[in-house]
């Protein structure tokens, strides 16, 4: 007999809770690290500012 939590749901559907939830959370860090490689392109030192300025 599967083993269940304290909710009554058998423990597969809290592990794939689990899952889905690491998945979803490295989705988001892909995604903040792409943001963080877009603005580290775009960006300048503050010692070494624009000559338009």
């Amino acid at each position: 007999m599967p083993e269940q939590s304290a909710a009554g749901q058998p423990g597969g559907a809290e592990e794939e809770k689990l899952r889905l939830a690491a998945e979803e959370k490295k989705r988001h860090d892909e995604h903040d690290e792409a943001l963080v490689e877009e603005w580290e392109d775009e960006s300048f030192p503050a010692s070494d500012p624009p000559s338009n300025y």
